[in-house]
């Protein structure tokens, strides 16, 4: 090798980005009647999903506001037939 001869560098192939199954896993979640699910994806395979009830104290249309009732990591991966959801436990503090 000459000192003029460059180096190809060779790009690292890179897995492709999994399908955001964000709407998938809100339509499969349980809830309570007056729940509304919000889930939104992390990033790759990891979502944050929200179970939240909406005040029913008068307030602007164009304002819901509410309280979330329950929060959850995720890990959510899809097979040809179903979805395979993983609850992520945080670790506790001591």
């Amino acid at each position: 090798m000459t000192e003029n001869a460059t180096t190809e560098k060779k790009a690292v192939p890179q897995r492709p980005a999994a399908t955001d199954l964000s709407k998938e896993i809100e339509q499969s979640m349980e809830r309570q009647h007056d729940d509304r699910i919000k889930v939104v994806r992390l990033f790759g395979d990891c979502y944050r999903c929200n179970w939240w009830v909406q005040d029913k104290t008068p307030h602007p249309f164009w304002l819901a506001t509410g309280t979330i009732r329950k929060s959850q990591f995720l890990r959510v991966t899809k097979t040809s037939d179903r979805l395979n959801v993983e609850h992520v436990v945080e670790p506790t503090r001591s």
